[in-house]
């Protein structure tokens, strides 16, 4: 099979990424039974996602080897953590979330570490890696919110800020298709680099 062009690869990843919105669009008007059920999926999805891939992390790891130790063990904490049982109030929700963000960050940097390192081989492993952590991190702050927003008013707010940014991030996708003579790692860094603001956007700390 011949390789992707770089066109092809961000159309690809674009149209992955506008189906993905649109879903975070319809979680925004889940009930919290249905958003939770439906971050149980989500964490379900990811942790097979990882499984499945695992032969390609080996890989990466024989090929960098000591440097990639930390990710190895990023990677397993994680997994641990989304096989948790499911939160059962407020409270749970919000520690699990941060739980979940905090090891997909460390992450995130050891995998832009390990890009930088190995093979163009490994560096696309590490690139669809990215991408995945983004994904579930923003399904993440969406869906745990329902949980966290206890007054009626304060989540009507906060669907409302939610539903502009990602039609914001729509418009951008539809721009960012039209560049297709940028190198593929600084268009996706940004792509990337925007959806992680929106996912960021989405915390909200209350007393």
């Amino acid at each position: 099979m011949a390789e992707k062009t770089f066109r092809e690869k961000m159309e690809d990843r674009l149209h992955s990424w506008r189906r993905e919105l649109e879903e975070l669009q319809l979680q925004l008007h889940l009930g919290s039974k249905e958003a939770a059920e439906k971050l149980e999926e989500q964490k379900k999805r990811l942790s097979t996602w990882m499984d499945d891939n695992r032969g390609r992390f080996k890989e990466v790891e024989e090929e960098i080897g000591e440097e990639a130790r930390e990710f190895r063990q990023a990677f397993n904490q994680l997994l641990e953590k989304l096989r948790k049982a499911p939160a059962k109030t407020k409270e749970d929700a919000k520690s699990q979330e941060e739980e979940l963000s905090a090891t997909m960050d460390k992450l995130q940097e050891e995998a832009e570490k390990l890009e930088e390192q190995g093979s163009e081989k490994a560096a696309g492993m590490m690139d669809d890696f990215q991408d995945r952590m983004a994904r579930f991190q923003a399904h993440l702050k969406v869906l745990t919110a329902h949980y966290a927003e206890e007054a009626v008013e304060e989540w009507k707010e906060f669907r409302e800020e939610a539903r502009e940014k990602i039609e914001k991030l729509k418009e951008q996708s539809g721009e960012w298709q039209q560049e297709a003579g940028e190198e593929w790692k600084e268009w996706r860094e940004e792509f990337n680099k925007a959806f992680h603001t929106l996912a960021s956007a989405f915390r909200r700390d209350k007393k």
